[in-house]
């Protein structure tokens, strides 16, 4: 009989969560839900992933909500969000029942803002599961911290989320260097931390984004969520050995003492970060 599993990857963001959740949800026997990324335990226990909470939807959106899931039909997401965030115990049954469909035994949710997420919560969602028999699984894929602070700016700056007056190396040493606010997400060593006190080495998959996409990386993801592997599926290897962002000189060393913690204690867990992460030869100089 195939295990019942529930994968859950907490992040990182802009670390190929994306890729991850696509890759699981084409396999054989996998239903990873309607949404690209639930929202449910950081909006609803983490102060600064309220602004993901959805208003309530109007009263005939709510009513064809409940008719959809009395026929099985599959529910509009943003409706779907609202009604497990209103209610935390409504999560587990709601994927459990995604197991309960024949042929299924793979389910999960890709949110990198559960990166934020208490110990607390993982125990409670871990627990939770474990009563109906289902085993929880995470996968947490990290980027160079420098590189991923960096690609932030970048959507910041998209999305007009950036003073006007700065420039993206200013802008990105206000937020990033020391005394800047950073982002919502705890660093590495944090997620790391909590993550381990709830979950077995034999239940965390650990990956770099640089070596993601690479065929013994994607059959090594594959026979961790128990689903059939596509050592192609992913891009062409990521050749991270330099520095390729764009960061202006000298920014990078600016804000590395931000990081440093990340950077040493991933290195211990993942040895190969010290010639895929671009920044990672500062350490030796910090």
């Amino acid at each position: 009989m195939t295990e019942k599993t529930f994968l859950l990857c907490p992040g990182a963001s802009k670390s190929g969560t994306t890729w991850i959740r696509t890759y699981l949800g084409r396999a054989p026997g996998a239903d990873m839900g309607p949404l690209g990324e639930m929202q449910v335990w950081d909006a609803a226990t983490v102060p600064e992933k309220a602004h993901f909470l959805m208003p309530r939807p109007p009263a005939y959106r709510r009513a064809e909500f409940r008719l959809h899931r009395a026929l099985g039909v599959k529910p509009r997401g943003k409706v779907l969000r609202w009604h497990l965030q209103q209610d935390l115990s409504r999560y587990v049954p709601w994927f459990a029942a995604r197991l309960d469909r024949p042929g299924i035994h793979l389910t999960g949710d890709v949110t990198p803002g559960y990166a934020a997420l208490s110990t607390d919560s993982f125990r409670r969602i871990d627990s939770a599961f474990a009563e109906r028999g289902i085993t929880v699984k995470t996968v947490f894929t990290m980027r160079d911290p420098i590189e991923r602070a960096w690609s932030l700016i970048k959507m910041y700056r998209r999305k007009a989320k950036l003073d006007d007056s700065l420039s993206d190396a200013e802008a990105f040493v206000q937020i990033f260097g020391p005394g800047g606010r950073g982002s919502t997400d705890p660093n590495y060593h944090v997620t790391l931390s909590r993550l381990g006190e709830v979950f077995g080495p034999e239940r965390q998959f650990l990956t770099l984004y640089e070596d993601l996409f690479v065929p013994a990386t994607i059959s090594r993801l594959s026979d961790f969520a128990g689903i059939p592997a596509w050592p192609d599926a992913g891009a062409a290897p990521v050749n991270a050995a330099g520095d390729r962002s764009g960061l202006p000189q000298g920014v990078a060393e600016e804000v590395f003492p931000c990081f440093a913690r990340d950077y040493e204690v991933v290195l211990g867990r993942l040895p190969q970060a010290e010639t895929l992460w671009p920044h990672a030869h500062l350490l030796a100089t910090s």
